[in-house]
C-alpha cells in the first residue's frame, strides 16, 4: 500500500477541505492507498466538523504540525500565521518522505503572498522543494493524456531572458523525457515545442528566439535520439494536441503561455507534477487557495483527487 503524504496547504484557504474530501471520496471509490494528512490537528479537526464528518476512518493517519494550535486563524485571506503554517506542513511532509516514512507527497494549494508575509522567500512549492533536495526541478502540468512542460515557471516576464537559455531548455526537456519514461512508461515520447513569439516568430519578422534558441535545442536533442519537433505557434499546437492526441509532451516557453488554456479546459483534473532526476514524487492540484469560498464547504475536490491518484500510481510504478 502506497503511503501518500498529503500536506493540507494554506489553512485559511480550501486546502484542508479538498484534502479531506479527496481522501474520503477516493476511499469510498475503493482506491487503494494509505492517506497521511500532514497539518495542524486543530485545523484538520475543525475541517472535519465543518464538513460534518463525525470521525476519521481507521486507516487515515494524522501527522500533527502544531503551528495554529488554538490561536484564531484569519480565514479566507492572507496572513503570516497561515503562511508559516503551510510552509511547516510542507517541510514536515518532505522530512517524512526523506526518512522513507512515505512514498509520495501531494500538496494542497498555498498562498505565495502568505509565505512572503511570514518571511519565506520561495515563490511556491516547486522552488521550495528544489531547494530542499538541492537539485533543479521542472514543472509538468497534466490533464489525462495532455502533458505540458513549463520551460520557465514563477518568474516575472521581464526576467524571462535570464532563464531562456539553450542550456536550461535542453536539460529541462531531456530530464522530463527521462521522467516520463520512468514514471509513465512513455518510451521516446513525441515532444513538440511552442514558439516564444507570436506565430513562432513568423520567419524572424516577429522575433528571433525561435531560430537562435529553440531550433538549436531541438537539433541537439534530436542528435541525442529524442523525438522532437517544432517550434510551432502556441495558438495552434494546443488545439492540435487536444483534438488529435498525437503529441506526448508540449514544451511551453513560459507559465501563462500554457496555463490559461489548461485551466480553462481542464480545471477539475489539472495536476502539477514536479519533475526531477532523483526520482522523488510530488504532485498538486492545478488550482489555488480560492479564499472566496474557503471554509464554506463549496470547494470541488476533483483536481486534488487526480493529484493523489497520479502520485500513488507513479509511486506504484517506482
Amino acid at each position: 500500500m502506497i503511503r501518500a503524504l498529503i500536506s493540507i496547504g494554506d489553512p485559511a484557504g480550501i486546502g484542508p477541505e479538498v484534502s479531506i474530501k479527496a481522501v474520503y471520496e477516493l476511499m469510498e471509490e475503493d482506491f487503494k492507498f494509505i492517506p497521511v494528512l500532514v497539518g495542524d490537528k486543530s485545523v484538520i479537526i475543525n475541517t472535519f466538523e465543518n464538513l460534518k464528518i463525525k470521525k476519521t476512518k481507521e486507516n487515515v493517519i494524522l501527522v500533527d504540525v502544531p503551528v495554529i494550535k488554538n490561536r484564531e486563524l484569519p480565514k479566507g485571506k492572507d496572513s503570516a500565521l497561515a503562511g508559516r503554517a503551510s510552509f511547516s506542513y510542507l517541510k514536515k511532509a518532505w522530512c517524512l518522505l526523506k526518512e522513507n516514512k512515505g512514498d509520495c507527497i501531494i500538496t494542497a494549494p498555498v498562498s505565495k503572498a502568505a509565505w512572503n508575509l511570514s518571511g519565506i522567500s520561495y515563490h511556491g512549492h516547486t522552488e521550495a522543494l528544489s531547494s530542499f533536495w538541492k537539485e533543479k526541478t521542472y514543472m509538468l502540468m497534466t490533464a489525462g493524456k495532455i502533458r505540458v512542460l513549463l520551460a520557465t515557471v514563477h518568474i516575472p516576464m521581464k526576467k524571462i531572458w535570464q532563464y531562456m537559455s539553450r542550456e536550461n531548455l535542453f536539460f529541462a526537456v531531456k530530464t522530463t523525457s527521462e521522467f516520463l519514461a520512468r514514471f509513465f512508461g512513455i518510451k521516446n515520447p513525441h515532444i513538440a515545442f511552442c514558439g516564444l513569439n507570436p506565430h513562432a516568430g513568423e520567419s524572424k519578422t516577429l522575433g528571433k528566439e525561435e531560430k537562435t534558441i529553440i531550433a538549436p535545442v531541438i537539433k541537439e536533442l534530436s542528435k541525442k535520439g529524442l523525438n522532437v519537433s517544432g517550434p510551432y505557434p502556441a495558438d495552434a499546437i494546443f488545439r492540435n494536441v487536444i483534438e488529435k492526441g498525437n503529441i506526448d509532451l508540449i514544451v511551453s516557453m513560459y507559465h501563462d503561455q500554457a496555463l490559461p488554456v489548461l485551466k480553462t479546459l481542464f480545471f477539475e483534473k489539472l495536476v502539477n507534477i514536479t519533475v526531477n532526476k532523483t526520482g522523488w514524487i510530488r504532485t498538486s492540484p492545478g488550482h489555488g487557495t480560492a479564499f472566496d469560498i474557503a471554509w464554506k464547504n463549496k470547494a470541488c475536490a476533483s483536481a486534488m483527487k487526480e493529484a493523489i491518484k497520479t502520485a500513488v500510481k507513479m509511486a506504484r510504478r517506482k
